[in-house]
């Protein structure tokens, strides 16, 4: 059971999709398996109904989904979902580095902050956890450092289409470190934005965020 305290800076319906959350994206629930709502509310020590609420959150940003009078399970990725979350994120997020570099959005804080992320993300890949640890730490790490980037570049209306897609990115990010196993690659492939970012090169910029994304997912 959960703490009372952890309760105090969050509604029961967040802890209950911060706990799903975590759950799914460390690979614990497993795709397809179903989400036993009892159980949950019994693992938190609340009642039933925010974890409806939580699960029903969960369903609109695509990591779960309920079906009637059967249950909720976890969504399971094709490689053509996969594909479609890739495509949407290089359209938006190559529409945002023109907009940080042309409205000089970044400044010397703002690349500390990124290259940081980069060296905790090299530090866990070359670290002696084992290679589930690795993979969840690093795609922490790798996501906060793109929704900071979504962040500077003052676009609401992109900024929101990316943060509702953004669980859905997480899971595909994960499914493709599994497939690939290049955890050093992942971390290092993020050099390059923050370089050409720094230059002001957006064309080269975006260039390093498709060989991030890997160009095969978008054919």
């Amino acid at each position: 059971m959960i703490a009372q305290t952890s309760y105090q800076t969050k509604s029961l319906k967040d802890v209950a999709v911060n706990y799903l959350t975590e759950k799914i994206l460390t690979g614990e629930y497993k795709p397809n398996e179903k989400i036993n709502e009892v159980q949950v509310a019994k693992e938190l020590g609340i009642s039933r109904a925010p974890i409806r609420e939580g699960i029903k959150e969960l369903s609109s940003q695509g990591l779960v989904k309920q079906i009637p009078r059967k249950g909720t399970y976890v969504v399971e990725l094709t490689e053509k979902d996969i594909k479609e979350i890739y495509q949407i994120r290089l359209s938006l997020e190559s529409c945002i580095i023109d907009k940080i570099i042309d409205n000089d959005k970044l400044n010397e804080k703002d690349f500390k902050f990124l290259e940081d992320k980069i060296e905790l993300m090299e530090e866990t890949a070359n670290s002696d956890d084992d290679f589930n640890t690795k993979k969840i730490k690093i795609n922490k790490e790798d996501i906060k450092f793109h929704k900071y980037i979504w962040e500077k570049a003052d676009s609401p209306r992109r900024l929101k289409i990316l943060f509702d897609l953004h669980l859905q990115l997480q899971m595909a990010m994960l499914f493709d470190t599994e497939m690939t196993g290049d955890l050093k690659n992942t971390a290092e492939t993020h050099k390059d934005i923050v370089k050409h970012l720094r230059a002001g090169d957006a064309k080269k910029a975006k260039a390093a965020l498709v060989e991030h994304i890997e160009m095969y997912k978008l054919s």
